[in-house]
């Protein structure tokens, strides 16, 4: 082992470079590190939370930003990310601020590699710039794959910089970490950053939630040209940014005709991409007396849309995707995990929840949270519908229970 012993988040292939890398950051870091470790912590701390992550990372993160506000009610929180995290902390009261800085390891914009290099350094540049104005008490980077924002460190002013030293740079940091043994949840290793600045909390009661503005029934499905349904909708939200993590389409469609046949109750589709018209399309050819239950929803839903929409809501369907977080949130929710990364990013939910996965690290793993389930799957066959099917009725007897 060359210089300080570190257990890197990567493969061999990049963790020998990472390696390396850190014995110049080490010495740079001797040599300049701690110049504003003796900043005390006021009534008012500046917080600079840091992330290169995207829209579920971003909205994770949210969760932490009352716990702060209760150790610290009058915290100046501001945010470093990428400009596509912007629709999750839109109208967020706990933030004083937004500043963004577009990782080329996580940009996943339609741009050549050149293009994202060139918008990774401008808005670094222009990053900088901004937060030089502010002498932050505390910085904590929840980046513990790739692309932390580390190498900004030295350009700013902060007094206790916390960060995973997983992927490099950790040598700018005053508290690091590294990742503990075993499957643990993506929420529970930022909670581990939250605890050098005397921030104790557990995911078994932290509270979820998602900013955004009440829409009445009238309002959301004039968006989707239809009249308010006499029965809660369904929502199927069949895609995922990766597509290995994908069901069929003939798959969706056997599972979407079953439920028409279990229930009255309308089907929304929703999704952005192709693949969802044509789960759409599929289920309303094969089921044509239902076509008037079946509801097309394509690029017509903004996140704070599906967040009204799940609120008022009968029962949804995902994969793991940003829409499985928020669906969680407002309605109870049935994610199909294929080929993920298994308890790291089980959802939060405030909703009964299932997760059907068949990641064997997490097969006898869940979250300890009031009505949560996860089960664990070898394949995703006809034997896992006929679980949603279970799931989905109980659903119901729930439902019809605490009308009675």
């Amino acid at each position: 082992m060359i210089g300080k012993a570190r257990k890197y988040c990567a493969p061999r292939s990049i963790a020998y470079p990472l390696q390396l890398l850190d014995i110049v950051v080490d010495a740079y870091a001797g040599k300049s590190a701690r110049r504003h470790d003796s900043l005390p912590v006021t009534d008012e701390p500046a917080i600079l939370l840091m992330t290169s992550g995207h829209l579920g990372d971003a909205l994770i993160l949210s969760y932490t930003f009352p716990l702060i506000r209760q150790q610290y009610p009058n915290a100046r929180i501001d945010i470093l990310a990428g400009s596509w995290c912007d629709p999750i902390w839109q109208d967020n009261p706990y933030i004083r601020r937004v500043i963004h800085l577009n990782h080329v390891g996580t940009s996943r914009r339609p741009l050549s590699k050149l293009q994202k290099w060139r918008d990774f350094w401008q808005t670094t540049k222009a990053a900088v710039k901004t937060l030089s104005d502010t002498v932050y008490d505390y910085s904590v980077d929840i980046r513990f794959s790739d692309s932390p924002m580390h190498f900004v460190l030295p350009y700013l002013k902060v007094g206790r910089k916390i960060g995973y030293g997983t992927r490099g740079f950790g040598g700018l940091l005053d508290d690091e970490f590294f990742m503990p043994d075993g499957e643990v949840h993506n929420f529970d290793l930022i909670l581990r950053l939250l605890k050098p600045m005397g921030i104790e909390a557990s995911l078994k009661t932290v509270e979820p939630y998602f900013v955004h503005p009440p829409q009445s029934p009238e309002q959301l499905w004039a968006k989707l040209n239809s009249p308010v349904p006499a029965n809660k909708p369904i929502l199927i939200c069949p895609e995922s940014g990766d597509p290995v993590r994908m069901l069929s389409v003939d798959y969706w469609c056997r599972f979407a005709t079953q439920l028409l046949q279990e229930s009255p109750n309308p089907m929304v589709f929703s999704g952005q991409k192709a693949f969802t018209v044509e789960v759409y399309e599929r289920v309303r050819d094969a089921n044509p007396a239902a076509a008037d239950r079946l509801i097309p929803a394509v690029n017509k839903l903004t996140l704070q849309d599906m967040a009204s929409l799940s609120e008022q809501a009968y029962a949804a369907f995902t994969l793991d995707s940003l829409p499985m977080h928020l669906c969680c949130l407002g309605c109870p929710t049935l994610s199909f995990q294929k080929s993920g990364v298994g308890i790291q990013f089980f959802p939060i939910a405030s909703k009964p929840t299932l997760v059907i996965h068949n990641h064997e690290l997490s097969r006898s793993l869940t979250l300890d949270r009031p009505g949560f389930e996860s089960e664990y799957v070898p394949v995703f066959d006809e034997s896992v519908l006929n679980r949603a099917l279970v799931w989905f009725r109980a659903i119901g007897e729930q439902s019809r229970a605490s009308i009675r």
